[in-house]
Protein backbone atom coordinates (compact mmCIF):
# COMPACT_ATOMS: atom_id res chain seq x y z
CA UNK A 1 0.00 0.00 0.00
CA UNK A 2 1.41 3.47 -1.03
CA UNK A 3 2.47 5.97 1.65
CA UNK A 4 2.73 9.82 1.74
CA UNK A 5 5.87 11.81 2.60
CA UNK A 6 4.77 15.33 3.81
CA UNK A 7 6.86 18.51 3.79
CA UNK A 8 7.21 20.53 6.95
CA UNK A 9 5.54 23.47 5.18
CA UNK A 10 2.08 22.14 4.38
CA UNK A 11 1.37 25.22 2.26
CA UNK A 12 4.32 24.56 -0.02
CA UNK A 13 3.73 23.41 -3.57
CA UNK A 14 4.09 20.54 -3.80
CA UNK A 15 3.69 19.90 -0.08
CA UNK A 16 4.01 16.07 -0.22
CA UNK A 17 5.34 13.14 -2.23
CA UNK A 18 3.54 9.82 -2.80
CA UNK A 19 5.67 6.63 -2.68
CA UNK A 20 4.18 3.61 -4.43
CA UNK A 21 4.80 0.02 -3.37
CA UNK A 22 7.77 -1.75 -4.87
CA UNK A 23 9.31 1.39 -6.51
CA UNK A 24 11.67 4.25 -5.64
CA UNK A 25 10.36 7.87 -5.71
CA UNK A 26 13.00 10.13 -7.27
CA UNK A 27 11.17 13.47 -7.22
CA UNK A 28 13.85 14.85 -4.90
CA UNK A 29 17.59 14.38 -4.50
CA UNK A 30 16.85 11.65 -1.91
CA UNK A 31 15.47 8.16 -2.74
CA UNK A 32 12.12 7.34 -1.15
CA UNK A 33 11.84 3.50 -1.08
CA UNK A 34 8.42 1.96 -1.69
CA UNK A 35 7.09 -0.98 0.32
CA UNK A 36 8.55 -4.31 -0.80
CA UNK A 37 11.36 -2.75 -2.90
CA UNK A 38 14.37 -5.06 -3.01
CA UNK A 39 17.77 -3.51 -2.23
CA UNK A 40 16.35 -0.76 -0.10
CA UNK A 41 19.27 -0.84 2.31
CA UNK A 42 21.76 0.84 -0.09
CA UNK A 43 19.34 3.59 -0.97
CA UNK A 44 18.55 4.40 2.65
CA UNK A 45 22.23 4.43 3.54
CA UNK A 46 23.01 6.76 0.62
CA UNK A 47 20.25 9.09 1.72
CA UNK A 48 21.93 9.43 5.13
CA UNK A 49 25.33 9.90 3.49
CA UNK A 50 24.04 12.63 1.12
CA UNK A 51 22.51 14.48 4.04
CA UNK A 52 25.75 14.21 6.02
CA UNK A 53 27.86 15.63 3.18
CA UNK A 54 25.19 18.14 2.11
CA UNK A 55 25.28 16.78 -1.44
CA UNK A 56 28.90 17.87 -1.76
CA UNK A 57 29.74 18.33 -5.44
CA UNK A 58 31.01 20.84 -7.99
CA UNK A 59 27.49 21.05 -9.40
CA UNK A 60 24.27 21.80 -7.54
CA UNK A 61 21.75 19.04 -6.72
CA UNK A 62 19.30 18.83 -9.65
CA UNK A 63 16.06 18.48 -7.65
CA UNK A 64 16.41 20.77 -4.60
CA UNK A 65 13.64 21.67 -2.24
CA UNK A 66 13.42 24.93 -0.28
CA UNK A 67 15.86 24.90 2.62
CA UNK A 68 18.06 22.15 1.16
CA UNK A 69 21.80 22.54 1.84
CA UNK A 70 24.54 22.02 -0.72
CA UNK A 71 28.27 22.11 -0.25
CA UNK A 72 29.68 23.78 -3.36
CA UNK A 73 33.06 22.06 -3.54
CA UNK A 74 34.24 24.44 -6.31
CA UNK A 75 33.57 27.57 -4.27
CA UNK A 76 34.32 25.72 -1.01
CA UNK A 77 31.16 27.20 0.43
CA UNK A 78 27.91 25.94 1.97
CA UNK A 79 24.84 27.11 0.13
CA UNK A 80 21.10 26.88 0.69
CA UNK A 81 18.24 26.67 -1.80
CA UNK A 82 15.93 29.66 -1.27
CA UNK A 83 13.27 28.41 -3.66
CA UNK A 84 14.95 30.18 -6.59
CA UNK A 85 18.69 29.73 -6.29
CA UNK A 86 21.44 28.38 -4.07
CA UNK A 87 22.88 31.18 -1.94
CA UNK A 88 25.50 31.21 0.78
CA UNK A 89 24.05 31.77 4.27
CA UNK A 90 25.42 35.02 5.71
CA UNK A 91 26.60 36.30 2.31
CA UNK A 92 24.77 38.53 -0.15
CA UNK A 93 23.72 37.21 -3.56
CA UNK A 94 26.06 38.47 -6.29
CA UNK A 95 24.01 39.07 -9.43
CA UNK A 96 23.04 41.76 -11.92
CA UNK A 97 19.39 42.08 -10.79
CA UNK A 98 17.77 42.18 -7.34
CA UNK A 99 16.92 38.66 -6.06
CA UNK A 100 13.28 37.64 -6.07
CA UNK A 101 11.19 37.10 -2.93
CA UNK A 102 13.42 39.29 -0.76
CA UNK A 103 12.29 40.28 2.73
CA UNK A 104 13.25 43.33 4.77
CA UNK A 105 16.91 43.12 5.79
CA UNK A 106 18.03 40.98 2.84
CA UNK A 107 21.18 42.19 1.07
CA UNK A 108 22.65 41.65 -2.37
CA UNK A 109 25.52 42.86 -4.55
CA UNK A 110 25.04 44.19 -8.08
CA UNK A 111 27.56 42.21 -10.10
CA UNK A 112 27.54 44.85 -12.89
CA UNK A 113 28.40 47.86 -10.72
CA UNK A 114 29.96 46.27 -7.63
CA UNK A 115 27.49 48.12 -5.37
CA UNK A 116 25.98 46.73 -2.17
CA UNK A 117 22.23 46.98 -1.44
CA UNK A 118 19.81 46.10 1.34
CA UNK A 119 16.06 45.54 1.01
CA UNK A 120 13.87 47.73 3.25
CA UNK A 121 10.69 45.78 2.57
CA UNK A 122 9.76 47.96 -0.39
CA UNK A 123 12.87 48.58 -2.46
CA UNK A 124 16.62 48.01 -2.62
CA UNK A 125 18.59 50.80 -0.90
CA UNK A 126 22.18 51.52 -1.97
CA UNK A 127 24.74 51.09 0.81
CA UNK A 128 27.81 51.80 -1.29
CA UNK A 129 30.05 52.61 -2.88
CA UNK A 130 28.32 55.64 -4.48
CA UNK A 131 30.29 55.19 -7.70
CA UNK A 132 28.63 52.92 -10.23
CA UNK A 133 32.08 51.89 -11.46
CA UNK A 134 32.65 50.15 -8.17
CA UNK A 135 35.61 52.42 -7.33
CA UNK A 136 35.93 54.30 -4.05
CA UNK A 137 33.83 57.44 -3.66
CA UNK A 138 32.88 59.47 -0.61
CA UNK A 139 34.45 60.13 2.80
CA UNK A 140 37.14 58.04 4.46
CA UNK A 141 38.31 58.73 8.01
CA UNK A 142 41.98 57.98 8.58
CA UNK A 143 44.92 58.75 10.89
CA UNK A 144 48.04 60.03 9.12
CA UNK A 145 51.50 60.18 10.66
CA UNK A 146 52.98 63.66 10.39
CA UNK A 147 56.65 64.64 10.01
CA UNK A 148 56.99 64.77 13.81
CA UNK A 149 55.65 61.20 14.17
CA UNK A 150 52.32 62.39 15.56
CA UNK A 151 49.06 60.83 14.37
CA UNK A 152 46.67 63.34 12.81
CA UNK A 153 43.00 62.45 12.25
CA UNK A 154 41.79 63.57 8.83
CA UNK A 155 38.91 63.07 6.43
CA UNK A 156 39.79 62.02 2.88
CA UNK A 157 37.26 62.60 0.13
CA UNK A 158 37.37 60.43 -2.99
CA UNK A 159 35.52 60.60 -6.28
CA UNK A 160 35.65 57.55 -8.51
CA UNK A 161 38.84 56.38 -6.82
CA UNK A 162 40.60 59.78 -7.01
CA UNK A 163 41.52 61.64 -3.78
CA UNK A 164 40.11 65.16 -4.32
CA UNK A 165 40.62 66.90 -0.96
CA UNK A 166 41.56 66.36 2.68
CA UNK A 167 39.93 67.96 5.71
CA UNK A 168 42.02 68.57 8.85
CA UNK A 169 41.78 70.67 12.00
CA UNK A 170 45.56 71.22 12.09
CA UNK A 171 48.27 72.00 9.54
CA UNK A 172 51.02 69.41 9.09
CA UNK A 173 53.36 67.73 6.60
CA UNK A 174 52.66 64.02 6.06
CA UNK A 175 55.58 61.79 6.99
CA UNK A 176 54.80 59.50 4.06
CA UNK A 177 54.32 61.53 0.89
CA UNK A 178 50.75 61.81 -0.42
CA UNK A 179 50.46 62.77 -4.09
CA UNK A 180 48.95 66.26 -4.38
CA UNK A 181 49.36 67.04 -0.66
CA UNK A 182 52.88 68.24 0.17
CA UNK A 183 51.32 70.09 3.12
CA UNK A 184 47.88 69.48 4.60
CA UNK A 185 46.42 72.83 5.67
CA UNK A 186 43.99 73.56 8.47
CA UNK A 187 40.52 73.30 6.98
CA UNK A 188 40.06 71.90 3.47
CA UNK A 189 43.11 71.25 1.25
CA UNK A 190 42.55 70.60 -2.48
CA UNK A 191 44.80 68.13 -4.27
CA UNK A 192 47.39 69.77 -6.54
CA UNK A 193 47.73 66.49 -8.44
CA UNK A 194 44.41 67.20 -10.21
CA UNK A 195 44.85 69.75 -12.99
CA UNK A 196 42.45 72.69 -12.59
CA UNK A 197 41.21 71.49 -9.19
CA UNK A 198 39.26 74.52 -7.94
CA UNK A 199 36.33 75.69 -5.86
CA UNK A 200 33.43 76.69 -8.14
CA UNK A 201 30.67 79.01 -6.99
CA UNK A 202 30.38 82.22 -4.98
CA UNK A 203 32.36 82.76 -1.78
CA UNK A 204 31.29 85.40 0.72
CA UNK A 205 34.85 86.36 1.69
CA UNK A 206 38.52 85.49 1.24
CA UNK A 207 41.64 86.07 3.33
CA UNK A 208 44.10 86.23 0.43
CA UNK A 209 44.42 86.25 -3.34
CA UNK A 210 47.52 84.81 -4.97
CA UNK A 211 49.04 84.50 -1.53
CA UNK A 212 48.59 88.23 -0.83
CA UNK A 213 46.35 89.56 1.94
CA UNK A 214 42.97 90.77 0.70
CA UNK A 215 43.62 94.17 2.35
CA UNK A 216 46.52 94.85 -0.06
CA UNK A 217 44.31 95.11 -3.16
CA UNK A 218 42.78 98.32 -4.51
CA UNK A 219 38.99 98.51 -4.61
CA UNK A 220 37.35 99.21 -7.97
CA UNK A 221 34.02 100.45 -6.57
CA UNK A 222 35.10 102.72 -3.69
CA UNK A 223 37.65 105.35 -2.71
CA UNK A 224 41.02 103.77 -2.00
CA UNK A 225 44.72 104.57 -1.73
CA UNK A 226 48.00 102.84 -2.50
CA UNK A 227 51.53 103.24 -1.16
CA UNK A 228 52.88 101.59 -4.31
CA UNK A 229 53.42 102.95 -7.81
CA UNK A 230 50.38 102.74 -10.08
CA UNK A 231 51.20 102.19 -13.73
CA UNK A 232 49.03 101.98 -16.84
CA UNK A 233 51.42 100.33 -19.27
CA UNK A 234 49.52 100.77 -22.53
CA UNK A 235 49.01 103.59 -25.02
CA UNK A 236 45.22 103.76 -24.59
CA UNK A 237 45.92 105.10 -21.12
CA UNK A 238 43.45 106.41 -18.55
CA UNK A 239 39.87 107.65 -18.78
CA UNK A 240 37.96 109.66 -16.13
CA UNK A 241 34.23 110.29 -15.80
CA UNK A 242 31.02 108.32 -16.21
CA UNK A 243 31.12 109.04 -19.95
CA UNK A 244 34.94 108.78 -20.10
CA UNK A 245 35.08 112.56 -20.60
CA UNK A 246 38.80 112.95 -19.89
CA UNK A 247 41.44 110.74 -21.45
CA UNK A 248 45.19 110.55 -20.96
CA UNK A 249 46.75 108.64 -23.84
CA UNK A 250 50.05 108.24 -25.67
CA UNK A 251 50.80 108.18 -29.38
CA UNK A 252 53.89 108.61 -31.56
CA UNK A 253 53.94 112.37 -30.83
CA UNK A 254 53.93 111.98 -27.05
CA UNK A 255 51.43 112.29 -24.21
CA UNK A 256 47.91 113.61 -24.91
CA UNK A 257 45.39 115.00 -22.41
CA UNK A 258 41.95 115.26 -24.04
CA UNK A 259 38.41 116.22 -23.13
CA UNK A 260 36.60 114.00 -25.60
CA UNK A 261 33.11 115.47 -25.05
CA UNK A 262 32.22 118.07 -27.70
CA UNK A 263 32.49 121.76 -26.71
CA UNK A 264 33.33 121.12 -23.06
CA UNK A 265 36.18 122.67 -21.09
CA UNK A 266 39.28 121.61 -19.19
CA UNK A 267 39.60 123.62 -15.98
CA UNK A 268 42.60 123.93 -13.68
CA UNK A 269 41.64 124.81 -10.09
CA UNK A 270 43.56 125.34 -6.85
CA UNK A 271 42.71 125.71 -3.18
CA UNK A 272 43.63 129.31 -2.52
CA UNK A 273 43.53 129.78 1.26
CA UNK A 274 40.50 127.52 1.58
CA UNK A 275 38.74 128.91 -1.49
CA UNK A 276 38.50 126.89 -4.69
CA UNK A 277 39.85 129.16 -7.41
CA UNK A 278 39.94 128.61 -11.17
CA UNK A 279 43.46 129.41 -12.38
CA UNK A 280 43.17 128.48 -16.04
CA UNK A 281 40.39 127.39 -18.39
CA UNK A 282 40.72 125.68 -21.76
CA UNK A 283 37.45 126.70 -23.44
CA UNK A 284 36.50 123.74 -25.65
CA UNK A 285 33.68 125.50 -27.54
CA UNK A 286 35.99 128.22 -28.98
CA UNK A 287 39.43 126.61 -28.52
CA UNK A 288 40.72 129.45 -26.31
CA UNK A 289 42.83 129.67 -23.15
CA UNK A 290 41.81 131.89 -20.28
CA UNK A 291 43.99 132.73 -17.27
CA UNK A 292 42.05 134.53 -14.59
CA UNK A 293 38.92 134.27 -16.72
CA UNK A 294 36.65 131.34 -17.60
CA UNK A 295 35.37 133.02 -20.78
CA UNK A 296 38.40 134.05 -22.86
CA UNK A 297 37.61 136.23 -25.87
CA UNK A 298 40.93 135.64 -27.69
CA UNK A 299 43.20 132.68 -28.22
CA UNK A 300 44.90 133.63 -24.95
CA UNK A 301 43.33 136.05 -22.50
CA UNK A 302 44.96 136.92 -19.19
CA UNK A 303 43.10 138.87 -16.54
CA UNK A 304 45.91 140.21 -14.34
CA UNK A 305 49.57 141.10 -14.62
CA UNK A 306 51.86 139.15 -16.95
CA UNK A 307 55.57 138.99 -16.18
CA UNK A 308 58.14 137.59 -18.60
CA UNK A 309 61.79 137.99 -19.45
CA UNK A 310 60.93 138.77 -23.08
CA UNK A 311 58.09 139.00 -25.59
CA UNK A 312 58.68 138.31 -29.24
CA UNK A 313 56.38 138.54 -32.24
CA UNK A 314 53.70 141.02 -33.35
CA UNK A 315 51.21 142.23 -30.73
CA UNK A 316 48.08 143.50 -32.48
CA UNK A 317 44.28 143.22 -32.86
CA UNK A 318 43.35 145.67 -30.09
CA UNK A 319 43.05 145.25 -26.37
CA UNK A 320 45.65 145.91 -23.70
CA UNK A 321 48.37 144.06 -21.87
CA UNK A 322 50.38 145.04 -18.78
CA UNK A 323 54.14 144.64 -18.67
CA UNK A 324 55.72 145.46 -15.27
CA UNK A 325 53.28 148.29 -14.62
CA UNK A 326 53.39 149.67 -18.21
CA UNK A 327 50.34 149.36 -20.46
CA UNK A 328 50.67 148.68 -24.19
CA UNK A 329 47.69 149.61 -26.41
CA UNK A 330 47.74 147.57 -29.61
CA UNK A 331 46.14 149.65 -32.35
CA UNK A 332 48.91 149.52 -34.90
CA UNK A 333 51.09 151.72 -32.67
CA UNK A 334 53.10 151.05 -29.55
CA UNK A 335 51.79 153.35 -26.84
CA UNK A 336 52.20 153.57 -23.05
CA UNK A 337 49.20 155.15 -21.35
CA UNK A 338 48.70 157.45 -24.25
CA UNK A 339 46.18 158.21 -26.95
CA UNK A 340 46.38 158.97 -30.66
CA UNK A 341 45.07 162.44 -31.48
CA UNK A 342 43.44 163.76 -34.62
CA UNK A 343 46.84 164.28 -36.23
CA UNK A 344 47.71 160.62 -35.76
CA UNK A 345 50.29 161.62 -33.20
CA UNK A 346 50.80 159.33 -30.23
CA UNK A 347 52.04 160.51 -26.86
CA UNK A 348 54.39 158.07 -25.11
CA UNK A 349 54.57 158.55 -21.35
CA UNK A 350 56.65 156.68 -18.81
CA UNK A 351 54.29 155.11 -16.21
CA UNK A 352 56.99 153.78 -13.87
CA UNK A 353 59.33 156.80 -13.45
CA UNK A 354 62.21 154.79 -12.06
CA UNK A 355 65.37 156.83 -12.15
CA UNK A 356 67.54 154.20 -13.83
CA UNK A 357 65.24 153.34 -16.72
CA UNK A 358 64.91 154.77 -20.21
CA UNK A 359 62.32 153.94 -22.86
CA UNK A 360 63.66 154.12 -26.41
CA UNK A 361 62.40 153.41 -29.86
CA UNK A 362 65.63 152.36 -31.59
CA UNK A 363 63.98 151.83 -34.95
CA UNK A 364 62.19 155.21 -34.89
CA UNK A 365 64.78 157.73 -36.01
CA UNK A 366 65.67 160.46 -33.53
CA UNK A 367 63.14 159.48 -30.88
CA UNK A 368 64.26 158.61 -27.38
CA UNK A 369 61.99 159.10 -24.37
CA UNK A 370 63.85 159.42 -21.12
CA UNK A 371 62.52 158.33 -17.75
CA UNK A 372 59.88 160.71 -16.43
CA UNK A 373 59.54 162.57 -19.75
CA UNK A 374 56.93 162.47 -22.46
CA UNK A 375 57.39 162.65 -26.16
CA UNK A 376 55.44 162.18 -29.35
CA UNK A 377 55.86 160.09 -32.43
CA UNK A 378 53.66 160.10 -35.50
CA UNK A 379 52.26 156.96 -37.02
CA UNK A 380 54.18 157.66 -40.19
CA UNK A 381 57.43 157.45 -38.25
CA UNK A 382 56.72 153.86 -37.15
CA UNK A 383 57.99 151.03 -39.26
CA UNK A 384 55.98 147.87 -39.91
CA UNK A 385 57.47 146.30 -36.80
CA UNK A 386 58.45 148.43 -33.84
CA UNK A 387 60.77 147.29 -31.08
CA UNK A 388 60.57 149.00 -27.71
CA UNK A 389 63.48 148.66 -25.29
CA UNK A 390 63.61 149.49 -21.59
CA UNK A 391 67.18 150.34 -20.58
CA UNK A 392 68.87 150.88 -17.23
CA UNK A 393 71.13 153.84 -16.42
CA UNK A 394 74.19 152.05 -17.78
CA UNK A 395 72.47 151.42 -21.09
CA UNK A 396 71.88 147.69 -20.63
CA UNK A 397 68.59 146.36 -22.00
CA UNK A 398 66.26 145.28 -19.20
CA UNK A 399 63.30 144.31 -21.38
CA UNK A 400 62.40 144.20 -25.07
CA UNK A 401 58.83 144.44 -26.36
CA UNK A 402 57.85 143.86 -29.97
CA UNK A 403 54.69 145.37 -31.50
CA UNK A 404 53.00 146.16 -34.74
CA UNK A 405 53.84 149.38 -36.50
CA UNK A 406 51.98 151.39 -39.08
Amino acid sequence: MAYIVNKTNSSASPNQFTVQDGVVNTQTDLSFVGKGYAGYGELIAENFLHLMENFANTSAPPKPVTGQLWWDSSAVRLKVWNGTAFTSPGTAPYQSDPPENMTAGDTWIDSDTGQYYFYNGTQSILVGPPSTTGTQSGFVYESILDSDDNLQNVTLTYNDGVLVYIVSDVEFIPKVSISGFATIKKGLTLSTAISGNRFAGTATDSDALGGESASTFLKSNANDTTTGTLGIVNDTGLTVGVDSDLSVTVDSTGAIISNVISDTDITFKVNDGGTTTTVMTLDGSVARVGIGTTTPTTKLEVVGTVKATAFEGIIANGGSSSFSGLTLLQNGNIVFEGATDDDNETTLTVIDPTADRTISLPNVSGTVITTGDSGTVTKDMLKSTVTLQILNSSGSVLKTIHGAGA
